[in-house]
């Protein structure tokens, strides 16, 4: 016989792309709509493949602090895995992790009588409801109590190295028995495209090599948004595989181009861990080859642009049946532009604006080449970061949706996010005084 399990990850609930089309029957921004199509699109096929039960790696929301509607849109998909009769559990990831003393998110998904169960760190627990070695921090589950598969749980916030200043040594260990799992949430150190699952929600938590090196049958990680399994991890006969789950849904251009989906988990008895990668439907994203406008007048790169708009029909049949707006997600990219040249485009914008239409949404990126820096060059010869900025209104382009730049701003009120934009490319904008 083979237990079947399902696993997913980074669902992020409420994640919203600035720009995008309003949902006509909602109102809500398009891309939280396809958040919550995406995971239930994943949970309705778990249940259809016979699974016993669904682990979600973490960051099931984007915010630690959700909206009541995410909240909502995740507890009727766990009805549906309680009403299939799967066991259900969550971790937390960084965007589930609250500041300060603030509960993880995944604390209102914590529902023992509904065979639902989350881990994070909660002083208020009492001792009899905990899960050890370490509460909330590195828990051990047996989710189903006839069969011996144990899940070797692993928080984001247990991945903190300043616990051990705490006198708290996280060391997972599989034990002598049964079907052991690793399970975390952060960025694997043996995985050499580590860089791109590194972010600025939350601390950057890293989940060292050696822990999947001890025995354990499988490694499942989340984080990273691309699914698939980590090269150079599992020995002949597929035990000790290290696999990502990815995300239900793509971040924007941050995302790398991927399959999104869920994890198919068989044990077959006797035999090694088999895992498979179930994709599900995603709106389609097209990131134009970028344009070099040091090459190119303004009538040019407007002639270039018109035509690839221009070139097909920006509207997806599945996306529009599954959500009433069937618009890709389109950008262009325009590279080494002078002021003068971005001063043309932006007379441009609303007519491209116009071409792309269809599209559910459009955006013009301006990106500077800055000059190579070589890691051998002596200390004295290389060149501050402010010299190499040629030209700061693109740097501030390039920042208002990426690190701290971007939250602060998509935190903010409209009016003072427009005002304080304004006001910082007109001073941007002003000459240098010279002494």
């Amino acid at each position: 016989m083979t237990y079947r399990f399902a696993s997913i990850g980074c669902t992020h609930a409420g994640y919203s792309t600035r720009g995008m089309r309003m949902h006509r029957d909602t109102g809500w921004n398009l891309r939280v709509v396809d958040g919550q199509l995406a995971y239930g699109q994943a949970v309705t096929q778990i249940i259809a493949a016979g699974s016993r039960g669904l682990w979600h790696g973490g960051d099931v929301t984007h915010w630690s602090r959700p909206l009541p509607r995410d909240v909502e849109s995740v507890q009727r998909l766990d009805d549906m895995l309680f009403d299939a009769e799967l066991w259900n559990g969550k971790n937390s990831g960084n965007h589930c992790a609250g500041s300060g003393a603030d509960l993880s998110a995944v604390a209102m998904f914590d529902r023992p009588t509904m065979n639902a169960f989350t881990v994070y760190p909660d002083s208020r627990r009492p001792a009899e409801d905990s899960v050890g070695p370490h509460p909330g921090l590195y828990e051990i589950h047996q989710p189903d109590p006839d069969q011996a598969v144990y899940l070797h749980i692993v928080s984001h916030y247990g991945l903190d190295p300043d616990l051990r200043h705490q006198g708290i040594v996280i060391e997972p260990q599989p034990l002598d028995h049964g079907i052991n799992i690793l399970c975390s949430h952060g960025i694997f150190v043996g995985d050499e495209r580590l860089y791109k699952a590194a972010e600025r929600h939350g601390a950057d938590r890293l989940v060292p090599t050696d822990w999947v090196a001890r025995g354990f049958d499988l490694t499942l990680l989340s984080d990273f948004h691309t699914p698939g399994p980590v090269d150079g991890f599992g020995d002949s006969d597929g035990r000790g595989q290290v696999w990502y789950t990815g995300s239900t849904v793509r971040r924007g251009f941050s995302d790398e181009e991927s399959p999104r989906g869920w994890l198919q988990v068989d044990l077959p008895d006797g035999g090694a861990p088999q895992v498979t990668l179930r994709e599900i439907w995603q709106r389609p994203q097209r990131d134009f080859d970028p344009i070099d406008a040091t090459t190119m007048t303004v009538a040019q790169i407007n002639d270039l642009v018109r035509d690839r708009l221009a070139s097909q029909h920006w509207v997806d049949p599945q996306s529009e049946e599954l959500t009433g707006d069937g618009g890709w997600i389109l950008r262009q990219r325009i590279v080494g532009a002078t002021p003068q040249q971005r001063q043309g485009i932006y007379e441009l914008a609303g007519e491209w604006a116009n071409a792309a239409r269809d599209a559910a949404y459009w955006s013009t990126t301006f990106e500077n080449p800055l000059s190579g820096i070589s890691l051998a060059q002596p200390a004295h010869e290389q060149i501050s970061i402010t010299e190499r900025v040629v030209d700061l209104q693109v740097a501030l382009d390039h920042r208002v949706d990426h690190g701290n730049v971007g939250k602060t701003l998509r935190d903010a009120p409209d009016t003072l996010r427009d005002a304080a934009l304004a006001r910082a490319r007109a001073a941007l904008g002003a000459p240098r005084k010279t002494d």
